[in-house]
């Protein structure tokens, strides 16, 4: 059997992803390891029968595809947070990788372990193949007969640096008894459940908003009521200090009838609003306000619906430029993937985002055609513009960058496709060319990217993980990757929750991109079910990989 995959690379391949998801979904301790068992099933095939083996471009391709699909979908909020806190988790992740780089070299001069060997283990236990592939380089320009022992090294180290990292994700995630679902809450990963309700406006509440200290706020928000002694609908939020979107409200007139609620409105005693947000948000803009009312809405005319944005001309644009008002219709909430929040001026559009929209019942084939409305828009995927930014990132990974001692840096086929999707994801669009893809398109191409890079290499590790079996010296230099990974993780997970006051999940995914290992985000994501550790990984990724590839360099040089 294991020669026939061996003759038939393709049926390998797939036979290792089937048995790899299948593994993944085995849980021990409520513990499983998802698409990561990919990695492990790939090793073990390759350990039994080293002459099964995949191109290296196929985990290329794969590595290339995940880190540019993760770039896009995380680009905006990865410079939005740079300024505050990006910066700190940066700083953090490259002095632990400074100290473990010099704690290596120390215990290599210290046990006398064959130096090149060890220098592989080091690049091992932290899963950098950009790191290896450095290390060998620099041996071919001065000891060409050492180029193929760093090799050696990084297979035995590499199975235990995916282990190590996970076995401390989950060990210190029941330690510390984290609640993944409510830490990802309290970082505002997922939105509270949203809520409605009507509010009215009272004669005392109106005049307390109205006071000397929010003239300015109102004066700054509608120049054209600079000096009218009233708020508008628009203000609202701002005047409350509350996360809320009005949608509704009925006049204070006698007979007045439920009106879409256009943001010059003047807000005036007696008037009813509906405002949308989370159970606190509401209590808070309820308690500014007025008082609650509670009522039966009128749905004759004005109604409520959910309509998908497929309209590509809308993506990359914000609520404020696409003015839905003018289009007869207002958007409360936004639902993207799992996460749903309230809807404001500046929220940008994506392709599939699901809006909760109010608008006379006339007008809805109306809107409907405005924001396309249509799956099928959304399955007939347009590669195009991902295949050019992904161009892009792979022809960046392949400039090289001069470094003292002769040698050359290059970003190599991860770091530079992240980089590119980063800027890409950030921009949103160019012209008419529309960067972002369709939130389940990007997941099923990140899935897929993960897949084959695990698959390829995996068995590219198998035969130096047999080799270690049958050779008890290659114990020491297992224990040795294994010990830096455990140090490497460790630090990262509680640096980040002690020093930079992140939840569990969100250390560990800046662990996980300490690795440079694809696997130990997914079986982060696989426990959390939330995106929480994706933000810890792309904040400090571009970073750990340029930087484990200069030090891993450093390292070489210092111990040969």
């Amino acid at each position: 059997m294991l020669s026939f995959l061996a003759d038939y690379p393709l049926v390998a391949l797939v036979l290792v992803l089937a048995c790899g998801y299948a593994v993944g979904r085995v849980k021990i301790a409520g513990i499983s390891l998802g698409a990561a068992a990919i990695l492990f099933v790939a090793i073990g095939v390759s350990a039994l029968n080293p002459e099964i083996t995949f191109p290296p471009l196929l985990y290329q391709f794969g590595l290339a595809l995940f880190v540019y699909s993760i770039g896009l979908s995380a680009g905006r909020e990865f410079f939005a947070t740079f300024p505050t806190r990006g910066w700190k988790s940066n700083v953090v992740v490259a002095g632990v990788l400074i100290v473990l780089t010099g704690l290596a070299g120390f215990i290599i001069r210290f046990f006398h372990f064959d130096a090149t060997t060890a220098a592989g283990t080091f690049a091992g236990s932290l899963t950098t193949t950009p790191g290896m592939a450095a290390i060998v380089e620099v041996l071919k320009n001065g000891h060409p007969e050492l180029a193929s022992t760093p090799v050696v090294g990084y297979s035995l180290a590499y199975p235990g640096g995916v282990l190590g990292a996970i076995m401390v994700a989950a060990i210190g995630a029941k330690l510390l008894h984290v609640d993944h679902i409510q830490d990802a809450r309290d970082e505002g990963i997922i939105q509270s459940h949203l809520e409605w309700r009507v509010v009215e406006v009272t004669e005392q509440a109106l005049a307390q908003l109205l006071t000397a200290e929010t003239t300015d706020v109102i004066a700054s928000t509608s120049p054209a009521t600079r000096e009218l002694p009233h708020a508008t609908l628009q203000q609202i939020p701002e005047l409350t200090k509350a996360n809320i979107v009005v949608t509704r409200f009925i006049a204070s007139a006698p007979g007045a009838t439920e009106q879409l609620a256009h943001p010059e409105a003047p807000v005036t005693p007696g008037m009813r609003m509906v405002i949308n947000g989370t159970l606190p948000e509401l209590e808070k803009a309820t308690a500014a306000l007025g008082q609650r009312v509670r009522m039966e809405l009128e749905t004759n005319d004005l109604t409520y619906g959910r309509v998908i944005v497929s309209n590509p001309a809308l993506a990359g644009r914000t609520i404020k430029d696409i003015n839905p008002l003018h289009h007869g219709f207002l958007i409360a909430r936004i639902r993207r993937g799992d996460r749903e929040y309230v809807a404001t001026g500046s929220t940008i559009l994506e392709l599939s985002d699901s809006l909760r929209v109010i608008a006379p019942k006339q007008n809805f084939p109306k809107l409907r055609k405005f924001l396309g409305d249509s799956e099928t828009s959304l399955a007939n995927v347009n590669l195009l513009p991902y295949m050019i930014g992904l161009s892009l990132g792979l022809l960046a990974g392949t400039i090289p960058i001069p470094l003292p001692g002769g040698t050359h840096l290059s970003l190599g086929f991860g770091g530079g496709p992240i980089i590119a999707g980063l800027v890409l994801g950030a921009m949103g669009h160019t012209g008419k060319i529309q960067w972002q893809m369709p939130f389940h398109a990007n997941r099923v191409l990140t899935g897929l990217g993960l897949a084959l890079f695990l698959a390829g290499v995996g068995t590219v590790a198998g035969p130096g993980f047999r080799h270690a079996i049958g050779d008890p010296s290659s114990l020491t230099y297992i224990v040795f990757g294994f010990g830096i990974t455990l140090l490497s993780a460790v630090s990262c997970g509680f640096l980040g929750v002690l020093v930079l006051k992140m939840k569990w999940d969100e250390a560990m995914g800046m662990a996980a991109a300490v690795s440079t290992n694809p696997a130990v985000l997914s079986y982060l994501e696989e426990q959390s079910r939330t995106d929480l550790a994706n933000r810890g990984y792309t904040t400090v990724y571009p970073l750990t990989m340029i930087g484990k590839i200069i030090l891993c360099q450093v390292l070489i040089l210092v111990v040969l």
